[in-house]
C-alpha cells in the first residue's frame, strides 16, 4: 500500500469519525433543547394552573363576603317591603343587581328578579288603585317617533313613564331599548315590563272592554314574573265572561252557570258589545224562565223570573211573568171534594147578635131564656 492510498483512508476515517463526532452532538443538543422544552412547559402549566387557582381563590373569597352582604340586603328589603317603603325597598335591589350580580346565582337572580318586579308593582299599585269598569272606552294617545337616545336616558325615561302610569309608552321605550342594549339592566328591565303589561292589561279589561288583548297583556306580564292575586283573579273572570257569552242565545242554562259566577266579582264587566256581566246574566234567567214555561215546567220558570226581576224590573217581560206566575199557582192549589154527611153545629149555625134584639119566637121558646118566665107560675098563693 503507498503512501498516497495510506493518507486516503486516514482521510476517510476522519471524516468518518468526525460525521459521528457531529451526530453525537446533534443528538445531545436535541436532547438538550427537548429537555429545556419540557421545563418550561411544566412551569408554564404550573403558573397558569397557578393563576387560575388563585382566581378561583379570589371568587371564592368574594363570593363568601358577598353572601351575607346580599342576605342582609334582600332581608331588609322584604322587611321595607311589608313595612310600606317600597322605594327603600327598590334601592335595596337596585344595589344587589348593580353591584353584586356577579356573585349571585340563578336562583338567587330569579329572586331578587321576582322581588324587584313585585315591588315596582306595589309601588304603582300604591300609586293607582285598580281601576273599576267604566262605559266609557279611552285610548291612551301615542305617536311612535325614532329615539335615539342612549339606554340611561331611555332607562330613566321608562321609570317616569310608569310613575306617570303612561303604559303603552313605556312599553315602547322599553323595546327601544331592548333593541339598543338587549343585556343593558336586564332585571331591572324586565320588573318594568312586568309592571307595565300587567297595568295596562287591566286597563284594557276593566275600562276599555277590550277582554281578549288585555288577557294577552297579563299573559305576556306573567313570562316575566308570577302574576299577583288580583290580576290573577281578573283574567279568570273575564276567561269565564267570554265562555258564557260564547252559550249567548245557544244555551241558556250554560249562559246561567258561567255568569252567576262572575256576576259577584265584576258585575259591570263588559265585552265589545258593550253588555256588562250583570245585564247577560239578567237576560239570560228570563230567557230560561221563559223556555222553562214553554216546555211546561211553570213554577220552575217562575223562580228564574224573580231572580231577574231582583235585579231590575222589566216592563216588556211582566206579562210573561205574570202569566207564569198564575199558571204555577193553578198549578198549585189541591184538588176540592165536597164534604159527605158532615153535621154543622147548633152554636155555629145561630146568629150570636141577634138574640137581643129579636123578639121571642118558637125558636126562642126553646132557648135556655125561656126558664125565667115559668118560675113565677109554681109559686104558692097567699
Amino acid at each position: 500500500m503507498d503512501e498516497n492510498e495510506i493518507e486516503k483512508t486516514d482521510a476517510v476515517s476522519i471524516e468518518s469519525a468526525d460525521k459521528k463526532k457531529k451526530k453525537f452532538l446533534e443528538r445531545r443538543s436535541s436532547w438538550y433543547i427537548l429537555g429545556i422544552l419540557i421545563a418550561l412547559l411544566i412551569v408554564l402549566i404550573g403558573a397558569i394552573s397557578g393563576i387560575q387557582r388563585g382566581i378561583n381563590q379570589r371568587v371564592n373569597l368574594a363570593e363568601t363576603q358577598a353572601a351575607p352582604k346580599v342576605q342582609s340586603q334582600l332581608l331588609n328589603a322584604k322587611q321595607d317591603i311589608e313595612e310600606g317603603r317600597y322605594e327603600v325597598a327598590l334601592d335595596r335591589l337596585d344595589w344587589i343587581l348593580e353591584e353584586m350580580s356577579p356573585y349571585l346565582s340563578d336562583e338567587e337572580l330569579q329572586e331578587v328578579g321576582d322581588l324587584y318586579s313585585q315591588t315596582l308593582l306595589r309601588i304603582s299599585t300604591y300609586r293607582t288603585p285598580t281601576p273599576e269598569p267604566s262605559p266609557t272606552p279611552t285610548e291612551p294617545p301615542f305617536t311612535p317617533t325614532p329615539d335615539l337616545r342612549g339606554e340611561e336616558d331611555l332607562f330613566e325615561t321608562a321609570k317616569q313613564l310608569l310613575a306617570e302610569e303612561s303604559w303603552d309608552e313605556a312599553i315602547k321605550t322599553i323595546e327601544t331599548l331592548r333593541q339598543k342594549n338587549l343585556s343593558y339592566r336586564t332585571v331591572q328591565v324586565d320588573g318594568m315590563l312586568y309592571v307595565a303589561l300587567r297595568n295596562r292589561g287591566l286597563d284594557k279589561i276593566l275600562i276599555e272592554g277590550n277582554l281578549e288583548p288585555g288577557i294577552y297583556d297579563l299573559t305576556l306580564a306573567e313570562g316575566f314574573a308570577p302574576l299577583d292575586s288580583s290580576a290573577e283573579g281578573v283574567r279568570t273572570w273575564t276567561r269565564m265572561y267570554l265562555t258564557g257569552a260564547s252559550y249567548w242565545n245557544v244555551d241558556w242554562a250554560q249562559v246561567i252557570y258561567y255568569f252567576e259566577q262572575v256576576y259577584p266579582q265584576l258585575p259591570y264587566l263588559r265585552d265589545g258589545t258593550n253588555m256588562t256581566t250583570i245585564e247577560r246574566y239578567r237576560i239570560a234567567l228570563y230567557e230560561y224562565g221563559t223556555q222553562l214555561a214553554n216546555n211546561g215546567e211553570v213554577c220552575e220558570a217562575l223562580e228564574y223570573f224573580e231572580l231577574s226581576f231582583e235585579i231590575a224590573p222589566d216592563p216588556v217581560v211582566q206579562p210573561t211573568a205574570q202569566w207564569v206566575a198564575e199558571e204555577c199557582e193553578e198549578e198549585s192549589k189541591p184538588e176540592h171534594e165536597e164534604p159527605k154527611n158532615t153535621p154543622t153545629p147548633a152554636p155555629t149555625t145561630a146568629n150570636p147578635t141577634a138574640v137581643p134584639t129579636q123578639g121571642p119566637t118558637e125558636e126562642t121558646t126553646l132557648e135556655p131564656t125561656a126558664e125565667p118566665t115559668v118560675t113565677p107560675a109554681l109559686t104558692p098563693a097567699p
